[in-house]
Parts: structure tokens; sequence; C-alpha cells
């Protein structure tokens, strides 16, 4: 049998692929995101789904949803007092399409097809942030990470193909942009390698060429930007040179003629790097140079000379939560592009920080979506970079003593996962500042979503014990987490989990286990360690360069 459309049209190709979900779109379960797995029936005592429970209009079992011997999905109502409408229209029973808008009490869901997973490291566990930033904090924004790599060959061990570059950009709904990783026997082979990735990815991936300047850098460039590379990428720490040296200053001039960008890695060990990057402005101001990795370096002071040079740019690919707060308050955002540095930190994760944090100081909806793409894609253009006001100012970045202490910890712990242990202490007591002591104190948003990460990053730790050497597996998770609890005026996603009460004073007292009671590996380090001396790896995620 086949149910009419409430529309009028149509309801014959109404097989949705991949994950469908509902997301709740109005009413008290807003941003709620449902997986439709198997049978999903909506209703106040439908299990796990706590936020539902205090819509006063709806039934105790008032729905389900359900494929027919077609595959298609069926909603069918079970007997409601107010009804199941579909798009305006009420229902007994209904195929649904893509978009259709089902009303149930109070709530109005929107039935979507959820993007393909991501297969990288602890991604899906961040996802419920990622689509409520990408979604519901900065609708309508298009992300463009402007800092990606590919590469087998890096002495810092981490590896990346162009599969699962492109996968993980998929997931994100993204586009990027990509470069060789570290290739200490020369950059020719690996940009050709970009170069035909990027043509190869139906407009997902635009190339940046990676130069030694010692190597013959103005050929290698030329040929490059002549067979479709966008851009350069400059690494002084992994080359070992200044952009004082002389063999740098041709490759800008080839910039301003171009009209190119040049990304920098920006990290430590390269002394004069920014005060060399500003004078270089000054000389090809039609060159756009962006400083990777949140300047970290230097932003303490060059956050009061970035406003006089428009085309000098910074990147978010970071994580400190103190770096990206000062960051985004202090430098114009018409001077800050995203970017997430895959495979070190993921789309899903840096875009997620960078909507809080820009949330958090006061920037608008046409600031956020100028830097998570619209900039980028200036850039690539070669056009003038978009002017998108002055820097916001720290007068909002103040946060509840209480809160500090659970960032504070929560750092601590990232630090002794970047050295490839387990976190158990310092996760432990983050679990315990999340109790707050009453449902309704200010910080309990801030505190559930925090724990809700807690909780996960335990359990993919245990299920994932190999996943992310040297780091320890789910980090990422905690670093989202040392963000959102430094963010604490940016609204957050309705969690299902830990939502009230006894159960979430309970999740947080768990911080009392002994180590063998959360059934957690130790991290499995590589036998051989990496090499770090020349490597993103010892700026970005703050381990040591040198062994012991």
């Amino acid at each position: 049998m086949v149910w009419p459309s409430p529309t009028g049209k149509s309801s014959g190709a109404c097989v949705i692929d991949g994950s469908p979900a509902l997301r709740a779109t109005a009413g008290p379960a807003a941003g709620l995101k449902l997986p439709i797995e198997g049978e999903l029936q909506l209703g106040r005592a439908a299990p796990g789904f706590e936020l539902l429970a205090e819509d006063a209009e709806l039934s105790r079992t008032h729905a389900s949803i359900w494929r027919d011997d077609d595959g298609v999905l069926v909603i069918e109502d079970l007997g409601s007092r107010n009804g199941t409408w579909v798009n305006g229209v009420r229902v007994e029973r209904h195929r649904l399409e893509t978009g259709d808008l089902i009303r149930v009490g109070e709530s109005t869901f929107e039935l979507i097809e959820a993007a393909p997973p991501s297969l990288l490291y602890d991604d899906e566990l961040i996802r419920p942030w990622y689509e409520h930033a990408l979604q519901v904090l900065a609708p309508g924004a298009v992300l463009l990470d402007f800092h990606g790599h590919t590469g087998f060959n890096d002495p810092d061990g981490f590896t990346f193909s162009a599969e699962q570059l492109v996968t993980t950009l998929e997931a994100a709904g993204a586009r990027g942009v990509v470069m060789p990783m570290h290739e200490p026997d020369g950059y020719p082979p690996a940009n050709d390698r970009v170069l035909a990735q990027a043509a190869a990815s139906d407009g997902r991936l635009t190339a940046f060429c990676r130069l030694d300047p010692k190597r013959d850098a103005i050929a290698e460039a030329t040929r490059c930007v002549d067979a479709g590379a966008r851009g350069i990428k400059l690494h002084p720490r992994a080359e070992g040179f200044e952009l004082s040296d002389p063999e740098v200053e041709p490759i800008f001039a080839l910039a301003h003629e171009r009209r190119l960008p040049i990304l920098i890695h920006a990290g430590r060990g390269i002394p004069t790097l920014c005060r060399d990057a500003v004078a270089l402005t000054e000389r090809y101001p039609e060159a756009r140079i962006v400083l990777a990795h949140a300047a970290i370096c230097d932003l303490n002071w060059l956050w009061r000379e970035i406003p006089r040079y428009p085309n000098l740019l910074i990147d978010t690919a970071w994580w400190h939560p103190v770096d990206l707060a000062a960051l985004f308050a202090l430098v114009p955002p018409g001077q800050l592009v995203f970017g997430s540095d895959l495979p070190y930190f993921t789309p899903f994760m840096s875009a997620t920080m960078a909507v809080r944090f820009g949330l958090q100081v006061g920037l608008s909806q046409e600031q956020l979506a100028g830097i998570l793409g619209l900039q980028g894609e200036r850039l690539l253009e070669g056009g003038e970079p978009l002017d998108l006001g002055p820097a916001p100012g720290p007068a909002r970045l103040g946060q509840s003593v209480l809160l500090e202490r659970l960032t504070s910890v929560l750092v601590l712990a990232v630090g002794r996962m970047l050295m490839g242990r387990t976190g158990y202490e310092p996760l432990a007591l983050a679990r315990l500042a999340c109790n707050v002591g009453d449902d309704e104190a200010p910080e309990a948003p801030v505190c559930r979503n925090v724990l809700a990460l807690l909780e996960g990053q335990e359990r993919f730790a245990r299920e994932h014990p190999g996943d992310g050497p040297p780091l320890a597996p789910g980090i990422r998770s905690i670093m989202l987490a040392a963000t959102i609890s430094r963010t604490p005026r940016v609204p957050l996603p309705p969690l299902p989990q830990f939502a009230r009460g006894d159960e979430l004073r309970a999740e947080a007292q768990a911080g009392h286990r002994s180590f063998e009671a959360t059934r957690l590996h130790r991290v499995l380090l590589p036998s051989v360690p990496p090499d770090l001396r020349h490597s993103s790896a010892a700026d970005l995620l703050m381990v040591d360069s040198e062994s012991d």
C-alpha cells in the first residue's frame, strides 16, 4: 500500500539511503538529533530522550518511525491525544521524505539524511557539538579548511592519504586545501601528488605547493602554480630556514605578482618569524601571508600590530582554550582564517572551537561566516581580503571561578595525554568538578556537556586503545571539553544523557574510581619513538622534540 503525501506530491521514491535522523527545529527539544537506526519511538516515555519528557503536549507513546517492506521510512501515530502532523497535515500513517517537517506535541522535527561518518579519531563522539555549531549556532556558513595535508614520510610518524582527507572533509560537509606533509627528500614528487589529488577531488580540494627555499624554490613554485596550485606552504622549522634568508624573498615576490596566499608554520624555534613576516607584508602587499597555529609564539605582541596589515592573517589551527580566546578577542575577524591542520586536528573539533570562541567574544553571524570559509575563498581567488570590522576585545571573556577550575584541570589532562598517558588522574578530577551541586546552577549546562564528553572519551579509549599513538585515544574530545568550559555564554546542544539530578551526580562521582575500575588500557606507544625535532607536532601538540 502507498499512503498519500500530505503535500499532494507523489511519495513513491522515498527510500532514504545513508543514515536518516530527526533534527528538532522547534519546541522543548529544539536542537536535539535523533538517529533512526531501527524503529524510533517518540513520546514522553521514550527511553533515552529525557528532553521529550518536558513536552506537555506529547503523549507517553505518541508516534513510531520504522521502515516498510520497500525500505521506505514510515511514521505512524500511536493513538496520541494531539495527533501527529507532517508538513502541516494530520496523519495516521505516512511515508516520509527527506525534508519533511514532523510535529508531535510542541516539538517540530525535520527528517534529514545524516552526513557520512568520519572515520578519523574520535570525530563521531564530537559530532553532536559540531553539528550544533554549524547548523544552529552558525547556520548557513560554508566551511573551507585552509590547512590540511597528505603524506607518508613525515618523521613525526603521522600519515594521511587523499582518501582519508576527502572522507573527513565530506563528513564535515567541507572543502579544503591540501599540501604535502614533511618530505625530507624534497617536494616536487609530493607537489605533483597533491596537484593530482586536487584534480581528482571534484572540487573538494585545492592544492598548495610546499617549498624548500634552498632547493630551487622559484622554479618549483612557478611550475606548480602554472599546473593549478593556488597557494604556497612554507615550514621554516622543518626545512631549517628563516624568513629573512635571501632565498626566501623571491618566493614572496612571486606571491605578490600572482596574488597568492602563503601559509607559514608559525611555531616555536623561529625567533624572528613574525617580525620578518610583518616586514615582508609591507614590501609585498599583494601577497596574502597566513601565519598558522594562532601565531602562538608571537600573539602577545602581534595583535597590536596586525590591524595595520590587512594582508597579514592568522589561521585557527590550534587547541589551547586560552590562546584561542585571546586570538578571537584581540585579532580583527577579517584577519582570521579557519584551518584544522589535518591530520593533527580535525574540522569537527577545530570548527566547533572557532564557532564557540567567536560567539563567546561577540562576533556576528557575518563575521563567523567570513572566518569559517568566505575569507579563505577570497584568498584562493586572489581577491582583496574581506574587512569584517575591528577586534571585539576581551570584555566578554569573564568566567565563573568554578568553570575556571574545570578548564584548568581539563588542560592538565590534555597535557598528560599529549605525552602518551591516559590522563586518568586529571580526567577523574574533571568529572568531580562537574558536580556543582544544583541542577539550576549557571554552570550546570556546561558541566553536563563536559561530563558527556568525559564519559564518551573514556568509552572510546576502552574500545579503541590503539587509536591515536603517540597521543592518548580520544584526546581531541578533551580538547573540545576545555573549549566548552571556556565558552559558557554560548548555547549548547541538548543532550539526552546525564540530563538531571542523581544520574548526573553519579557520573561525576565516578571520578573516585580506581584506574582498574575504569577498565582503561595503558596507551600503546610506538616501538620506535617519532623524530619530532623538525616537526609540526612538537609545536602543535606541545610535546617534547628532544629525547630524554
